[in-house]
Formats: structure tokens, sequence, C-alpha cells
């Protein structure tokens, strides 16, 4: 296969022609206008999909959720472009992917020269709020374009749980403080994100009984994960059960606040002239892969993640297939609410298309590409196509290897360790799956077995030269020299020892 011209458009063109991008239009989904609605973005911290009540897990975990799902327009196969808060955050921000904008590592955040959501309708005449349980977005680059902006984790005393109905009051109290003018919040609920600590009568509904000696996720789990697993910790061990109804809890939790949400929401007047979008920034890991947690791979437990679009009757009742990523949010958003923005430049795609009075879903006309670019932990990549997932990766730590990770990046920084990851280094692991056979990654092809695996691979090494050539090299500068107020949100949130 030739390529002249290594760009993103002209990668994207590559796999169209050769099959394995098409766009679709389906149905409408819609005829009712929504242009001058409000807006609110959902995004839940940690959530995966299959966990939810409404995708047919076995907890009542989201009945509020769940009614948004059977009312609006709900995307079964949305993917987060990454599996770490400040690499997914800022590709659903700003319609463009990790690599392609630079927004890599620890301290990813949007790309300055990439208008971002709060922005763009900053510029179309909304007021604008950001409001969050979680210090992993007190960049302002983040915030950029949000006139009332509250880290509600900075004046918080107590622990991360159990924070949600505060996030509510604090937007709803926003949107009384806008006066009926139109207004779009981003919200970021951090439940359910560890530490698994819930409400005492939503834990105890799926657990039954308070267990009397609860693992901590990165005090016991994480750096004891082999040995545990080899004493029988897993599906259907107490332990591991009590683990997973803990953060089913913190997802009941979490649907909870969002119904406070909506009753607010709907008392001041403005809910039927308002667009909800609830989706997720990445998932987490219960030993899918024999290991815990996030940011360690782009298995389908950390990247499968809801997308609802919710507004009082206007959507017709639509479940889409198609599988489609968070750069495509922002695009969709503006096409829907007929915004007009300058100077975009999305990797993602609008997922609805006008026709005459109405509004059709239209699949994506690019691959998901999912990145996972922390030097000192994962530097894996993912593109999937097709129904077919092909992951290469230029540091990748095995299942044991993971629980010194904190240590290596310490040891980093004194000269020492393995070596941190180099994003436009050599693929040194890869892995190819049949999705429609292998949904949960069971069973790894062999790469030179398959024409498929041979194509995908060669696609995403044309998509990783088409960033390296754009000529920004922050993704491949050394770990930058954490500040010693980041070094302690990394920690509080287990990501550093």
């Amino acid at each position: 296969m030739r390529v002249l011209r290594y760009t993103l458009r002209s990668w994207i063109a590559l796999l169209v022609s050769s099959g394995l991008v098409a766009g679709c239009t389906r149905d409408a989904v819609t005829c009712q206008s929504v242009k001058g609605y409000n807006l609110v973005v959902v995004n839940i911290d940690t959530l995966r999909a299959d966990h939810l009540s409404y995708t047919g897990y076995g907890r009542t975990t989201s009945p509020f959720i769940d009614s948004l799902a059977a009312q609006g327009v709900r995307f079964d196969n949305a993917l987060a472009n990454s599996s770490y808060t400040r690499e997914s955050v800022s590709a659903l921000l700003s319609g463009r992917l990790p690599s392609r904008s630079g927004a890599v590592g620890w301290t990813a955040h949007p790309a300055a020269d990439a208008p971002v959501l709060g922005e763009i309708f900053q510029a179309a005449g909304y007021k604008t709020g950001f409001f969050s349980n979680t210090t992993m977005l007190t960049d302002a680059a983040f915030t950029r374009g949000f006139e009332a902006v509250e880290h509600l984790a900075r004046n918080q005393s107590v622990g991360p749980s159990r924070t949600g109905g505060k996030l509510s009051a604090r937007a709803l109290q926003f949107v009384q403080q806008v006066g009926g003018h139109p207004f779009m919040m981003y919200l970021h609920y951090l439940d359910p994100h560890a530490p698994y600590d819930p409400p005492p009568d939503l834990y105890l509904k799926f657990a039954g009984t308070m267990s009397p000696n609860p693992l901590d996720l990165y005090r016991d789990v994480r750096p004891n994960c082999a040995k545990l697993v080899a004493d029988g910790f897993g599906p259907g061990e107490a332990r591991f059960e009590d683990l997973v109804a803990r953060y089913d809890a913190e997802i009941a939790d979490t649907d909870r606040a969002i119904r406070a949400l909506f009753e607010g929401l709907r008392a001041q007047g403005v809910l039927n002239r308002t667009l909800v979008v609830v989706t997720a920034d990445h998932g987490e890991e219960f030993l899918e892969h024999q290991f815990v947690e996030h940011a360690w791979t782009l298995y389908e437990e950390s990247i499968h993640v809801p997308l609802i679009l919710w507004a009082a009757d206007a959507f017709a009742p639509t479940r889409i297939a198609a599988r489609v990523s968070q750069i495509d949010v922002l695009p969709s958003l503006l096409t829907l609410l007929e915004v007009t923005a300058a100077n975009v430049d999305f990797d993602g795609s609008a997922l609805f298309a006008r026709r005459g009075s109405c509004v059709n879903s239209v699949s994506p006309n690019h691959p998901y590409v999912g990145e996972l670019l922390i030097r000192e932990r994962s530097v894996v990549r993912a593109l999937v196509e097709d129904d077919w997932k092909y992951v290469g990766a230029q540091r990748w730590l095995t299942p044991n290897e993971r629980p010194r990770a904190a240590d290596v990046e310490v040891d980093l920084r004194k000269g020492g360790g393995i070596g941190p990851g180099d994003p436009w280094g050599p693929v040194v692991h890869e892995e190819l799956y049949d999705l429609r056979a292998d949904p949960h990654e069971q069973a790894p092809i062999p790469i030179e077995s398959s024409s498929y695996g041979r194509t995908l691979r060669e696609h995403l090494q044309v998509y990783i030269k088409s960033c390296r050539d754009r000529g920004d090299r922050r993704a491949n500068q050394p770990p930058a020299d954490l500040s010693p107020e980041d070094r302690e949100r990394l920690r509080a949130l287990g990501y550093l020892d």
C-alpha cells in the first residue's frame, strides 16, 4: 500500500477507500428543532457502560439514567478515547485525539489552538458554567470559555465519595443565577471512582450485609493483586463481590444525584428546553484481564462508556449500534443546537445530519482510535473498525509489573527504572481481536495470520506518523516535574503511591 502524504485526513481517506469506514444515514431522531436549547453535559467518572441496568446488568444501579436512555438517543457502542481522565476529557471538550493535539500523559489538557466546548458556546451567546467533583481538571485549559468555574473537591473536608448531590446543587444555583438566559454547563461527577465509599443504604441494597474487612482498591488490591487472585480473589469470592458491590452502589448514588439535578431543572422551569448529554470519561477493570482499576489498558471494560442524549419530548426513542467515541460529541452538539464555530478542526464527526426539517443519525466517518500515553505506565493505542480491534503498545506493563508503576515513576527521576515509554517508538506489544466473536477480548488472534490485523497495524502506523510529522512534540517530551499540588491530586485518586 502506497501512502504519499501522511496527514490525518489522508489517513481517514485511506480507510474509506479500503472499505474500513462507511458512513450511513439512519432514520430521523427528531423533527423538532432544539436550536436555542440549554445544554448540560454530564460526565461521570469511571463509569463502565455494562454496569448500568439499562444495558442488562444484573443489579438496578441506574433507574433514573435508565429512564433517560429509554426516552432519548442511546448509543450502545460509545467508546472513550482514553482510559485516563485528563486525556479523555480533553478529547471530549475539543473533539480532537490525544496524539494529534498533544493532550497526553499525567498533565494532559486541551491544546491552546483547539477551540473547546466552553469557548464555542460562550461565543454563541450562552452563559457557561464548569463544575466538578474531581481535582484532575483544575488546569485552566479545561475551563476556557466558562464564566463560572468551581472545583468542589478543593473545598470539601470529606472524602471524594458521596459528593454528587453537592455538585447537582451547585449546578442548580448557577441556573438560577443566569435568570432565564440560555446556558451551557459541564458537570463532572467523581463517583464511581475509587475509593469506593457509597452511602450505607445503597451499599446494603447490593451487598446485603456490611463487610467486616472491606478491601481498599489502592492500598490492598493493586499492590497485592496477583497474590489475591492466587488465593481465590475474583468473581464469586466474598471480598471481590464486596468491592464490586461498593462500586455499583456509587453508581446508584450518582444516579440519585442526577435525578436531583433533573428535578431542580424542572422546578426552575427550564428542563423542557434543555438538551442533556450523559456520558463517562472511562470505565473500570475488575480482573477481566488480570488487573483492576483504569489507566492501564484500552480493553473494552476500560473504554466502553454510556452516551445518552435527552431532550424532553424532542427525540424519538432511538438506539444506535454504530461505534462512536468522545471526539464525536462536540461536533454532534453543534449540529443539533445549530451552533456555528470558527477555526474548529475536529478529529470526530457529527453523529447527526439535517434532512429537510428533520435530523437523522449518521455513522461516524472515521475509525475508533484510543490512546493511553502515560509514559511511566502504558503507552498504548487501539484502532477499531468493522468489529476488528488492533492494539499496539510502545510500552506495555504486564499485570505483575503494574503494581510497581508508581515506584518506576520515582525511579525514573533518579535515573533508574525500566525507562519511560516513547509514544513515537517501535511497537513492543500487539494484540488483535474479533469483537463480534470475542467481545470480551479473551482470545487474541496472531497478527500475521489475519489480513485485518496487518492492515490495521499499517493504518495505525500511518496515524502515528501523521501526528509525529505535524510537529507537536509534547507527547515525546520527558516526564514533566509534577508540582506538589498535582502530585497530591494524583495520589488522592490512586494514580501515585
